[in-house]
């Protein structure tokens, strides 16, 4: 039984053809209909091409490969997405994107977003594809369950349905309401991580943490390069090398400072009390120097430290949540 059922689905434009020596494909309920996919009339419904655009277009194989190193970085909780509403309150503005390897990821001051296809709110298509390509199925069940934490009170159903953003599609015949949205939500939100690509196991993720693991593990100079000019590129970074280069200038400056003052002969009271005051003004600095150094490596380490606690913590708790499921079902208790 495919996990949207014909009485909730939002989308009755396609209907699953099994042929005679049991091969499953999808066609259009209408007949007048064009044979091509709901929501993209460049492909076609023929196997070949539906499944190679449906691969193409859900799957992320470069975040499923890293996906068992995210948690050194990103909270291992597929729950960790804010609503639409409440990504203005944290001061993010929401970009529409049809690359899903960009799905959730955020930088600075924007997030990227996915809309539904029409064809995932079919009926036909997630039993047609839980036949022919389970990995897309898993990958667009994960992508389904984002959505229910995207979209978690009628305020983000108005959000995601608006001319501006047009998350939600839209159908003239049968309107979508947020109760019906809801209904039809709702089983992919019961989803465990098991069911779903790994990816999914992991909600919101910041995208310069992505381009560190995407040198590391992919052999990529960025996971997403975000600027059409390599001097903003470069801008963002050696930032933090030119910091390191102001506190090591600093430092030699005030050391060579008290280098002439030890070395300058002492010629009057009035000079000997400007080296001295030389003297205490390098020595005040070099301190300061190892103050702010200091601090700094300190807030990285504990900022680093923290998110590890809070990962392993996150982690504990999946694997606790798993073990008492599997118990209950052995022990046959739902």
């Amino acid at each position: 039984m495919p996990i949207v059922d014909t009485k909730i689905e939002l989308n009755k434009d396609l209907s699953l053809i099994t042929s005679a020596n049991s091969e499953n494909s999808l066609g259009r309920t209408g007949q007048d209909d064009p044979h091509s996919l709901p929501g993209q009339a460049r492909t076609s419904l023929d196997n070949a091409a539906l499944k190679e655009y449906l691969r193409e277009a859900l799957l992320a194989p470069n975040l499923d490969k890293i996906a068992p190193y995210l948690w050194l970085a990103f909270t291992p909780d597929h729950a960790h997405i804010s609503p639409l509403h409440f990504q203005a309150a944290r001061g993010r503005s929401i970009i529409v994107t049809e690359e899903v390897y960009l799905h959730l990821v955020w930088y600075y001051d924007r997030i990227f977003i996915k809309p539904l296809p029409a064809y995932l709110l079919s009926s036909a298509f997630w039993e047609y594809i839980e036949k022919t390509d389970i990995e897309v199925w898993q990958a667009a069940a994960g992508f389904m369950r984002t959505y229910a934490y995207l979209i978690k009170f009628e305020i983000d159903f108005r959000k995601a349905q608006s001319a501006e953003l047009g998350l939600i599609p839209t159908d003239d015949k049968v309107p979508i309401t947020y109760e019906r949205f809801a209904a039809f939500i709702a089983p992919f939100a019961e989803l465990d991580d098991d069911r779903v690509k790994p990816r999914y196991h992991y909600g919101e993720m910041r995208l310069t943490r992505l381009n560190w693991f995407a040198r590391f593990l992919l052999g990529r100079l960025t996971y997403h390069h975000i600027y059409a000019q390599w001097n903003e590129f470069l801008g963002r970074f050696l930032a933090p090398f030119l910091t390191v280069f102001i506190l090591l200038s600093t430092a030699l400056s005030a050391m060579q400072v008290e280098l002439a003052v030890q070395s300058a002969p002492q010629s009057s009271r009035n000079w000997d009390a400007f080296s001295q005051m030389c003297r205490w003004v390098s020595i005040i600095i070099l301190v300061l120097v190892l103050v702010v150094s200091t601090l700094l490596i300190f807030l990285v380490l504990f900022m680093f430290i923290h998110g590890q606690i809070f990962a392993q913590k996150v982690l504990r708790q999946k694997r606790s949540k798993v073990k008492k499921s599997k118990a209950g079902s052995k022990s046959g208790v739902v």
